[in-house]
């Protein structure tokens, strides 16, 4: 029987970003979808949920904080885990308490997929 591949979510409103990540992903056998900003995230994930939430923090319409706020008011996404991706260097205590992990841009890509692993296992533990 084959096992279907890890939902991740990329929410990000730099759409060559978002195309480059989700391609790499998909490449190591990731189902990969993208949202331009966190109000589309939370829409999206009412359709369909993901084992993993790739985020920017800082982004038009709803940015990294405010999506995390509304994801915890949400018991069905509370334990999707979440890691940030960000150029700002001083966000990531609050990206931290406010139970997601943290990586700086610019991205290493051998060092996300280590944290991607991580994380997808203790999620679909």
């Amino acid at each position: 029987m084959e096992v279907a591949p890890a939902k991740i979510l990329i929410v990000d409103d730099a759409p060559e970003f978002c195309e480059t990540l989700a391609w790499l992903l998909t490449d190591e056998g990731y189902a990969c979808r993208v949202a331009g900003d966190g109000r589309q995230a939370i829409d999206m994930l009412g359709q369909e949920k993901a084992n993993l939430i790739l985020l920017d923090w800082e982004m038009p319409v709803m940015n990294g904080a405010a999506f995390l706020k509304r994801r915890s008011l949400r018991v069905d996404l509370r334990r999707i885990p979440v890691l940030v991706l960000s150029a700002a260097f001083d966000i990531e205590d609050d990206a931290v308490q406010m139970k997601a992990s943290f990586l700086q841009k610019p991205i290493d890509f051998a060092r996300l997929l280590t944290c991607v692993k991580r994380l997808l296992a203790r999620s679909l533990e």
